[in-house]
């Protein structure tokens, strides 16, 4: 039986874990509740983890995208940049034969600014689906150069040489939410190839309801699908599978994925 107490927070807390609970017991492992506080909190905090980039020799480029959780559409626009122009450097400055994109221990955040910045490797267009209703519909996502979920932002609108080179396209046990968004946003382009293990299986879009006390219900509604309209409703299994959780540029999935990469 849920218990009330005079205080508010404490109270608010109990009927949050209430209504989660409820939640998972149906099933749905990806909703939550987030106060106004700790999302200003995130908001004004220093970026934990940043895009980086390396060139690996051989023609190979890597690119690591890590989780994206800023509440802030500025800090969202240098995320989103510092991919695209980190992409632009190593496609200056080498001759590139194929890229890895390493989404490993991704744990989520926004998935726009994922899209927008590897939106420098491909070709604008849907590059995933959201799935909902009985009916199964799909809404698509929509990948343009130059814009953050459709809108216009402050970021670099450099595109690769060669778009038709090879990716491989890297994923673990711990990429999961928006990162695993981020892979699928890739997943059915004949140059792409996926290597590690099973994602963390939380392919479920999450939409906003504020409440009025300025917190938020993040409730997870639809489950996603490629470009190709394949869905992914419970996880993303690898073409490829890679029982190794290093998580470094030099592990067994990095090998498998720079042989692939060299295969003429």
């Amino acid at each position: 039986m849920l218990s009330l107490t005079a205080d508010d927070s404490v109270s608010k807390q109990a009927l949050y874990n209430f209504y989660t609970a409820k939640l998972r017991a149906a099933g749905d492992k990806h909703s939550f509740f987030i106060s106004g506080k700790r999302m200003k909190q995130i908001a004004e905090s220093p970026v934990a983890e940043r895009p980086q980039g390396d060139y690996l020799g051989d023609g190979i480029a890597w690119v690591k995208v890590p989780r994206c959780l800023s509440f802030n559409e500025v800090k969202d626009a240098h995320f989103a940049d510092t991919i695209r122009r980190i992409i632009q450097k190593l496609d200056t400055e080498n001759t590139i034969a194929g890229w890895i994109v390493d989404l490993r221990h991704n744990t989520g955040g926004n998935m726009w600014p994922m899209l927008a910045g590897l939106n420098a490797l491909v070709a604008d267009g849907t590059a995933g689906y959201f799935v909902y209703g009985s009916k199964e519909k799909k809404q698509p996502w929509l990948n343009e150069n130059g814009k953050i979920s459709g809108k216009s932002a402050n970021i670099s609108t450099y595109k690769v040489k060669n778009n038709s080179l090879k990716i491989a396209v890297l994923l673990d046990a711990r990429t999961g939410s928006s990162g695993e968004m981020a892979v699928v946003s890739l997943l059915g382009l004949p140059n792409v190839k996926s290597f590690g293990q099973t994602s963390a299986g939380y392919t479920t879009a999450n939409y906003t309801f504020n409440l009025s006390n300025g917190d938020q219900l993040q409730l997870a509604r639809t489950y996603v699908a490629d470009r190709t309209g394949k869905g992914y409703p419970e996880n993303i299994k690898p073409d490829v599978f890679i029982d190794d959780l290093s998580n470094t540029r030099n592990d067994r999935v990095i090998d498998a994925a720079k042989a692939w990469l060299l295969e003429k």
